[in-house]
């Protein structure tokens, strides 16, 4: 009776809470939910939860919609308990309502015993924080990583345990106990059996380095098993292909000052071998001659192992190229013991070549499919290519959208197909952000910081379109508005159509002309206010004393259309883009100065119109043009400004630019960090120059010149050393700190204009004399070299480096003091802090 007492309550209790009727038990089938509400709400704000809501407001209420909304909130892993009803909102609508039981929120983290390692240290492997709630699948991860830090400073046997202490208001205190035991440091590492190369030798190719000034000897079981590799390797790779490493064995010695461990790799040398070729069978769509030409390792070379592979898997990779992937490659290696050659055997048993019957996309909740599947050069029925696959993997990773990109085969439903599968990890494409940042403006006379609001989503809706706005303000001398829509694709095709807004404000500084009256500004020795001859104007950098510039104020409106097409080709990816800008200009100074700049002082408070035609051609071949780590990419734009005959400016200009990357070493240091080098060359030449039929008509301001922020780091000081020649070159080593996110640079700039303006690399009669000399030599250039941090993600390009600065005068090196810890005494004593900004092509 009891029994039936309970079940009665129960379904009483169910008919109660979601408000079912007496005559119609389903009456909230098929009605629009109108609100999602949530009852027991402590510490989890409703924004948090509206992410998941919604996105189901407005749509009809079915079961399958009820238990997908349940299990994307149990997902969260926010509520010990979940209780839904249904109530009416009226009678065509429905409300949602969720009484919860929230986990317990993190109050305070505490870690006791830990006297190797800081506190701070161990804050900073943990992902879990204060404010957090609960969540014991992150405090497993935490305890490996915490155990993972330990066996990395040489804490081999360290333990972790975990408290949960209940506090006030549904809180809970986190403790972290650790107890270390003894931690080990190697002293010695030591080996025996290598009689052909010597321990220094061996010690170079190891992880684990022996306790000194710079290192702390820290001993790592995984590192142990990977220097076992590396020594081995290094025997192979120098024709020693029977080297083994027999043991390692550990002694450990004892002292006031603890305990220390001793390696020694014992070590089999085995005897030298050389190459004796390679011979095919069964090979009959490629000919033994074409296999052939895809090894390079030549017969009587010492065995260089990696080589070898890498010449097999060439072989491989044919067949992988062109569909061929149900191969069966068997190599077998044959030494002759007698005369100490190595011989390959290589049979293949060919089979028909693999079709796609399917291209699966997994793991894209945002992006819809169509998006990743247009970026992918191969469709069902084509023949599968390796090459195509990983031009799939560089496009995916082009776009931003996501932080993973995994492919992967699959048998298909005969024996000749293949599904193609493409699992993502998808990364946040909104950007906002709000705050202050340095303007990025090359003027070294503008107010550096500004205020700044900016939000973009490059990946609009899932479509992969592109829109944003951007509010940059410094209230003294900038402010900028704009506005930008990106359209990658158009009509099933890469064409691209962008268009952008903007309107800008900018209080600039100019030379003046009141007391040099009789120069129009554009004669080539002519010299502005302040100054008694052009050779005293060019030895100060072309920059008048403060108190002959006067200032201006200029508005721009412009509203900017273009479009791109790329091609896929076997040399990387082809380019060709357009476009055009339409605007209105307006200049407005105090009339009782006069400016230098003729073109300017023409148009003093009036609105002209000013507009541009540009084009461009590129071939890229990087891996990801935002920062990448081979390859390379040439550019070239031309643009002409001033289309009508009532412009204030009238000319062409040219952007040439090559660059060059690439991976010099990758070492794995962990399973998730590299200590990797990038060399990173880049070259570049830009020309000013008149259109048929028109004088030269330019604004000062924008004439090329060396910044010290683009180009030359630190060489802010000649910026006002205008001409219509730029040549901009640099080196730069680069070493990856954290993954897409920061990375430390060495660079090398060379950056220059030209003398005369209009003389370009021509030669000029030197001042005083008839003689004929270049117009750009190497003291046009200014140098700098140094260091500093770079922050890689496209959002936020920003790096910062120490600069020291040099040029030649007279064909003679000169150092530049600096700002910082310079001496005018001394010239080759201080360096400069340089702010400046990365743009990616």
């Amino acid at each position: 009776m009891r029994f039936k007492f309970l079940i009665f309550i129960f379904l009483s209790a169910a008919v109660l809470g979601f408000s079912q009727t007496e005559y119609d038990e389903n009456w909230f089938m098929g009605k629009p939910i109108r609100d999602i509400v949530f009852n027991g709400l402590r510490n989890i704000s409703i924004s948090e939860l509206e992410a998941i809501t919604y996105l189901y407001k407005g749509r009809l209420f079915n079961d399958v919609l009820f238990w997908e909304i349940q299990s994307r909130l149990y997902a969260l892993e926010y509520f010990e308990q979940i209780e839904p009803s249904i109530a009416r909102a009226s009678s065509d609508e429905v409300i949602i309502r969720f009484n919860v039981v929230e986990r317990p929120v993190i109050s305070r983290i505490n870690f006791i015993g830990n006297s190797g390692l800081r506190t701070r240290e161990l804050r900073d492997v943990i992902s879990i924080n204060a404010s957090d709630i609960l969540n014991q699948a992150k405090i497993q991860t935490d305890i490996t990583a915490i155990l993972d830090k330990y066996i990395e400073k040489g804490y081999p046997n360290v333990s972790v345990e975990v408290e949960e202490t209940p506090g006030r208001d549904s809180s809970v205190v986190l403790t972290f106990r650790i107890t270390e035991f003894e931690r080990i440091s190697i002293s010695r590492i030591e080996f025996q059996g290598n009689y052909r190369f010597s321990n220094n030798a061996l010690r170079s190719q190891l992880s684990l380095k022996a306790k000194s000034l710079i290192n702390d000897g820290a001993f790592q079981e995984a590192k142990l098993i990977a220097d076992r590799d590396a020594v081995a390797k290094y025997y192979h790779d120098r024709g020693y292909i029977d080297a083994v490493v027999r043991d390692v064995t550990r002694t450990f010695e004892a002292d006031s000052r603890g305990t220390s461990l001793v390696l020694t790799f014992m070590i089999d040398e085995g005897s030298e071998f050389r190459f004796g070729g390679i011979t095919f069978e069964g090979n009959r769509i490629f000919s033994t001659e074409q296999l052939e030409k895809l090894v390079t390792s030549r017969v009587g070379d010492i065995v260089n192992s990696t080589r070898l592979e890498m010449d097999l898997q060439s072989v491989a990779d044919l067949y992988f190229e062109n569909g061929y992937i149900f191969n069966s490659i068997v190599r077998t290696p044959l030494r002759d013991y007698r005369e100490y050659i190595l011989t390959y055997s290589v049979t293949i048993v060919e089979r028909n070549r693999a079709y796609i019957e399917n291209i699966i996309i997994l793991g894209n909740e945002k992006t819809r499919a169509e998006v990743i599947l247009r970026e992918i050069p191969l469709e069902p029925g084509d023949v599968f290519s390796k090459t195509k696959v990983m031009q799939a993997l560089t496009n995916l990773y082009n776009l931003q959208f996501f932080s993973m990109v995994i492919p992967d085969t699959l048998p298909g439903s005969t024996e000749n197909l293949m599904d193609l599968v493409f699992t993502v990890e998808e990364q946040m494409t909104t950007d906002l952000q709000l705050g202050l940042t340095f303007s990025g403006s090359a003027d070294p006379e503008s107010f550096p910081i500004s205020g700044l609001f900016e939000w973009s989503d490059r990946n609009l809706r899932g479509s992969g379109d592109q829109l944003g706005v951007k509010l940059n303000s410094s209230v003294i001398d900038s402010t900028t508005l704009a506005f930008n829509y990106l359209r990658r694709w158009i009509l099933g095709l890469p064409l691209s159509l962008g268009m952008d807004f903007s309107a800008d404000f900018t209080k600039r500084m100019t030379a003046m002309r009141n007391q040099n009256y009789w120069f129009n500004g554009d004669e080539l020795d002519a010299f502005p206010d302040g100054f008694s001859s052009y050779r005293e104007y060019v030895l100060h950098d072309k920059l008048p004393p403060r108190e002959f510039m006067m200032s201006y104020d200029q508005w721009y409106l412009s509203l900017g259309l273009s479009s791109g097409y790329r091609w896929v080709t076997m040399l990387g990816n082809f380019g060709i883009s357009g476009g055009t800008r339409f605007g209105v200009v307006r200049n407005a100074y105090d009339v009782i100065f006069s400016p230098f700049d003729p073109t300017l002082r023409d148009s003093n408070r009036i609105w002209t119109p000013k507009n541009s035609l540009w084009t461009s051609l590129s071939l890229d071949q990087r891996d990801v043009f935002y920062d990448p780590t081979k390859g390379f990419f040439i550019q070239e734009r031309l643009a002409i400004y001033g289309l009508l005959g009532n412009e204030l400016e009238h000319y062409f200009r040219s952007d040439s630019r090559a660059q060059y990357f690439h991976t010099l070493f990758d070492i794995p240091v962990t399973e998730r960090w590299s200590f990797k080098g990038i060399l990173a060359l880049n070259f570049g030449l830009s020309f000013l120059f008149g259109q048929p039929g028109r004088d030269l008509a330019i604004e000062e301001a924008n004439k090329l010149s060396v910044d010290g922020m683009f180009n030359a780091r630190g060489w802010s000081n000649v910026f006002r050393e205008k001409g219509l020649l730029l040549l901009d070159s640099w080196v730069e080593l680069r070493f990856p700190l954290v993954r897409g996110i920061l990375a430390w640079d060495f660079f090398f700039d060379g950056a220059g204009v030209e003398t005369n303006q209009g003389f370009y690399f021509g030669k000029i009669t030197k001042e005083g004399t008839t003689e004929r000399v270049s117009n750009f030599t190497i003291d046009n250039m200014r140098f700098s070299f140094g260091g500093g941090l770079r922050i890689t993600m496209p959002q936020f390009p920003i790096r910062a480096s120490i600069a020291k600065r040099f040029r030649f005068v007279d064909g003679k090196p000169t150092w530049m003091s600096g700002a910082i810890f310079g001496n005018s005494s001394n010239p080759a004593a201080g360096v400069d802090l340089v702010i400046s900004f990365v743009l990616a092509q």
